[in-house]
């Protein structure tokens, strides 16, 4: 879960960034992605559009990017 010091604000503080790296390494390996890869980056942009719309739930962004492409 994200700490009580977080942003809801959209604005990614080291935590929600380490929280954020910690979802995308799952789902790049769940999927095989390869690091510097375009998909990979595409799915770190994809990362931050969810957090940037005002998802903070770890469960929720983790759902979301699961269901991307």
């Amino acid at each position: 879960m994200i700490s009580p010091r977080v942003s809801k604000s959209g604005i990614a503080y080291p935590g929600d960034l380490v929280l954020l790296k910690r979802i995308y390494d799952e789902i790049c390996e769940e999927r095989g992605i390869v690091e510097g890869s375009p998909e990979a980056s595409e799915l770190a942009i994809e990362a931050m559009k969810v957090f940037g719309a005002g998802i903070f739930d770890e469960h929720t962004i983790r759902q979301r990017l699961r269901l991307w492409r």
